[in-house]
């Protein structure tokens, strides 16, 4: 047997409707029992609605003095039980308190759901800001607070649409292990922190700035900075002097543009700026 809520909306409508509608005519005694047992199905068919245990007594008493009434009614109609003193003194009492009752849970029932649709949303804006937050932590580098990797082949994406061009500088930290080895990891995560400090004091307007892996960074240089990619670095270099002076360590950056034609390839413009790195690592090494 459906609940009532499963019931098609339609077809609830117009019993509704019909229920509402015979009782503002003149109607017989048969039609008078046919509505009471339909009133009596929809109690029923209420009673295995889901609204909690709070509700229940009373919908059980809706229903057990409707359909007391009812029987009252029935045997009312038999010749023979038509001055019984309990029809007589019952007469529709049962009926009206009955229908006082259901109104009643129906009151209690819409304001449990106003309730509920007010917790629900309460819930789905709690939901969408942890959306939110949780979507800015997988973007985010959680040491340095700069943009990562995920985030850097996104904006590959919109650069791709927006037809933009620039330069991609790859950085990678010399020496780091040493570092790690020397003094131990949290003077290292300072250095890391020290180095992404830099690169956003030093990095041309418009400039985006991520941390792709242990000591590898990556700025976006766009196409209408002011200064030249190489004047950056000479900036960059000046600004990092006595930090490399203090752990020895050293910056090699290899450069790579970027524009319409390889955004849609963003491995194969990391390959290359990479690839640079790696040749200035090298020749620093026969310096």
């Amino acid at each position: 047997m459906s609940t009532l809520s499963q019931l098609p909306t339609r077809l609830t409508m117009y019993v509704c409707v019909g229920i509402l509608s015979s009782a503002l005519i003149l109607a017989n005694a048969q039609l008078e029992i046919v509505i009471s047992i339909l009133t009596l199905v929809l109690i029923i068919l209420l009673l295995r609605e889901d609204f909690g245990s709070e509700m229940r007594p009373w919908m059980m008493l809706a229903l057990g003095t409707y359909a007391t009434g009812v029987v009252s009614d029935l045997l009312d109609e038999i010749p023979e039980l038509k001055s019984h003193w309990f029809i007589v003194s019952t007469d529709n009492v049962f009926m009206h308190i009955g229908t006082f009752l259901i109104c009643f849970c129906f009151i209690k029932l819409i304001n449990q759901r106003k309730e509920l649709i007010i917790k629900l949303n309460k819930q789905i804006q709690i939901a969408r800001q942890l959306e939110g937050e949780l979507s800015q932590l997988a973007l985010e580098d959680d040491l340095t607070g700069l943009m990562n990797r995920r985030a850097l082949f996104r904006c590959f994406d919109r650069m791709a649409i927006e037809n933009r061009r620039g330069v991609l500088a790859y950085i990678d930290i010399d020496n780091f292990k040493q570092v790690n080895d020397r003094l131990g990891h949290k003077p290292g995560d300072e250095l890391l922190c020290t180095i992404a400090r830099a690169l956003i004091q030093t990095a041309p307007a418009g400039s985006k700035i991520y941390r792709i892996g242990g000591d590898e960074f990556v700025v976006l240089l766009p196409e209408d900075s002011r200064d030249s990619p190489q004047d950056w670095l000479n900036h960059l270099y000046d600004h990092t002097q006595a930090t490399r002076v203090t752990f020895n360590i050293g910056l090699s950056v290899g450069l790579s543009p970027y524009y319409p034609g390889n955004l849609s390839d963003p491995d194969a413009i990391l390959a290359k700026a990479d690839r640079a790195m790696y040749q200035e690592k090298e020749h620093k090494k026969y310096l």
